[in-house]
């Protein structure tokens, strides 16, 4: 299989790599038009225009600065949709992205200076990819060899520090350390989401009597909705515990019928 195949990339890193793509197109097309009307600028969301919040990570202010970070999102983001699925992987990269652009407009209120970028959602999807595979190795500057883990908590405390550094810069670390909080604390919420509802579910049983059932002709087994669900938060808690090769064929099969299902 060839690894830089577009066709073969999974839906939601494709789509969000066209999206941004015809963005940047425009953009080269409309001057600072679309940067001043869906820039994350602070006063402005401030001001109820609450679509800032969304449209700045399609917005990038160079070619490279939309090359990098569209690598960095096929680099990270078609292992996590791989293993989560299409519609938990966009519902995590999107959080990601909103928790960047809150804490940016927290952070500096008043400003009218645009931010923009897709860094906010990817520092979120840096956090998942050392949970899911922390023993993954990745070259920092094509270089250095660091496991994943080692990675997030070299990079989060570079943000970390340098958000402190008085110096002029137009990188917006507290977006970048938005997406890391905010992923991470995605993350453990759906673990402690996961255990409360084992032990809401075992605590019921507790108080259900079942009586036996007779016996009733056998039919083909259909899954329900919501065993489904129950099963997906089974798998999810154990691809975060062991990652995502932990996973059978049957499991694997499971979450793509997951990421099919249409509400």
């Amino acid at each position: 299989m060839n690894p830089f195949s577009f066709a073969r990339l999974p839906p939601g890193v494709k789509w969000l790599l066209i999206i941004t793509g015809l963005v940047y197109i425009a953009q080269r097309f409309t001057g600072s038009f679309l940067e001043m009307n869906l820039g994350l600028i602070p006063a402005k969301v401030l001001s109820l225009e609450i679509w800032r919040l969304f449209t700045y990570q399609f917005l990038h202010g160079s070619f490279f600065h939309v090359l990098f970070n569209m690598f960095a999102l096929w680099m990270f983001g078609k292992e996590l949709e791989w293993s989560w699925g299409t519609k938990e992987f966009l519902k995590f990269y999107f959080t990601c992205a909103l928790g960047a652009g809150i804490l940016n407009t927290v952070v500096d209120p008043f400003s009218v200076v645009p931010t923009i970028g897709a860094s906010g959602g990817l520092y979120g999807l840096f956090v998942a990819f050392a949970v899911v595979f922390p023993e993954s190795v990745i070259y920092l500057y094509g270089i250095i060899p660091l496991q994943a883990k080692h990675f997030v908590i070299l990079i989060g405390v570079f943000e970390f520090l340098a958000s402190y550094d008085g110096s002029s810069t137009h990188i917006a670390r507290f977006a970048h350390l938005g997406g890391m909080l905010t992923g991470y604390l995605y993350l453990k919420s759906y673990e402690f989401r996961s255990r409360w509802n084992r032990v809401m579910h075992k605590g019921a049983d507790l108080f259900v009597v079942q009586n036996p059932a007779p016996p009733k002709p056998k039919r083909e087994p259909r899954v329900k909705k919501e065993d489904l669900v129950r099963e997906v938060d089974k798998i999810l808690e154990k691809v975060l515990r062991y990652g995502a090769d932990s996973l059978t064929d049957q499991e694997r099969e499971t979450m793509r019928r997951y990421s099919s299902m249409k509400h």
